[in-house]
């Protein structure tokens, strides 16, 4: 055979080794019941190896396999043809109980983090569905109403259950479904420490929400407030007191002093408020009239916070060179009389 037609063979072989194989696949009843079989029909253009994965830690390497699942739920069931992870088709496929029910999206529920729950019922004729969700003291709507199919919650208490009910109207019958869920505690992502003039307080951040505040026992936490300051700076060797800063803030009393030393930013407090200024002292604006007392700028969260009457509040560290900003501060708490403020962003 003539050389060239020999590598026109070859190339025109591996064309065709390397065609991508179009997955899919449809599965019977598509409403199955929680104990009735669900046969699936592979679908694909073309494969000689085939791998099921259901969603239940169950798996089969049949081309047309059958499976049961046991729990109602929703599950993701992947078919990959020829082990090739391109070769790959998935689909969702809710599982109902002849009772209904609701199911959650994770198993283990943790404290301030997200949850949905969802109404599952069989309906196969399709009769009209009403919803009416109660829900326990410490558990936050997030989305969705009352009247949903599907809510997500999260849950501000932990190492506790927490009863979440749900009534269903099915044609005319009514269900009531009540279900009680064990809540985890979540980890802090920081910790926020403020020295009052009674006490120190300890508030956590978990999942980028605020639990409630409470009273700091620890020492070592003490300490590290002791440490903390907002009257005295040290930048690139140069140490800036807070009374000595009228060579950079000539009109101004500044009290209190932090530094953004990324973006190069003054935040100090006066008798007149927060303001921010760039290095030079220029460009001042004010943030807060209503600033009382300590501040401090956390680079890790580009949080700023201070203290007011009203409480702690914080928002993000202002980047534009005319500081000009126009985030609304969150409100962390409603503690009176801060005098020292300090994150930790490394809990144990």
């Amino acid at each position: 055979m003539n050389k060239k037609i020999i590598i026109c063979f070859a190339l025109a072989m591996m064309i065709i080794g390397c065609k991508k194989v179009e997955v899919d696949f449809t599965f019977s009843p598509t409403e199955p019941r929680a104990g009735q079989a669900v046969k699936f029909n592979n679908a694909s253009s073309a494969g000689e190896d085939w791998n099921w994965d259901f969603g239940d830690n169950v798996t089969s390497v049949l081309k047309n396999p059958s499976h049961t699942f046991t729990k109602p739920g929703t599950y993701l069931v992947t078919l990959v043809v020829d082990s090739a992870k391109y070769n790959t088709c998935s689909h969702s496929i809710t599982v109902y109980d002849t009772i209904p029910t609701f199911t959650t999206s994770t198993d283990s529920i943790c404290h301030y983090a997200d949850v949905e729950l969802t109404a599952n019922v069989y309906n196969p004729f399709g009769y009209t569905l009403s919803y009416q969700w109660t829900l326990p003291e410490g558990c936050v709507l997030v989305s969705g109403n009352l009247n949903s199919k599907a809510i997500t919650v999260y849950f501000t208490s932990y190492n506790q259950d927490m009863e979440v009910a749900l009534q269903i109207n099915k044609n005319g019958t009514t269900y009531e479904i009540a279900r009680s869920l064990h809540i985890y505690e979540s980890k802090a992502a920081a910790l926020v420490y403020m020295l009052t003039d009674r006490s120190t307080m300890r508030q956590r951040i978990i999942n980028e929400r605020l639990e409630e505040a409470q009273i700091n026992t620890l020492e070592s936490n003490v300490l590290l407030l002791e440490q903390t300051s907002d009257t005295v700076v040290t930048f690139n060797g140069t140490t800036f007191h807070a009374s000595q800063m009228s060579t950079i803030f000539p009109e101004q009393e500044v009290l209190r002093i932090q530094l953004d030393a990324m973006a190069q930013k003054w935040y100090i407090i006066t008798p007149e408020g927060l303001f921010v200024a760039n290095f030079n002292g220029q460009n001042l604006t004010a943030i807060d009239a209503e600033a009382t007392g300590a501040v401090y700028v956390d680079p890790f969260r580009s949080l700023l916070f201070w203290a007011t009457a009203d409480g702690l509040k914080a928002m993000p560290l202002i980047k534009s060179k005319n500081n000009q900003f126009s985030t609304i501060p969150v409100l962390y708490n409603h503690i009176n009389n801060i005098d020292r403020i300090v994150v930790n962003n490394y809990p144990q």
